[in-house]
């Protein structure tokens, strides 16, 4: 179950369906990922984030400065 929907990146515009670019991922995770704590391929790698789409790898932003 989510706990919350952002957009992260810029990008197109989406308004119906499934969104071509998506990373899930429970609360834990994420702030580990965010303070540096755990690595983005490691966290794929792992299941504990599941990314599709092109725009979806999201090494490049963390961990957040």
């Amino acid at each position: 179950m989510p706990v919350a929907a952002v957009q992260v990146v810029a990008g197109p515009r989406h308004t119906r369906g499934t969104p071509p670019n998506v990373v899930e991922t429970d609360p834990l995770t994420w702030i580990r990922l965010a303070t540096g704590r755990l690595g983005w391929a490691e966290a794929v790698r792992s299941g504990a984030v599941r990314a599709s789409g092109a725009r979806a790898d999201l090494s490049e932003y963390l961990p957040l400065a």
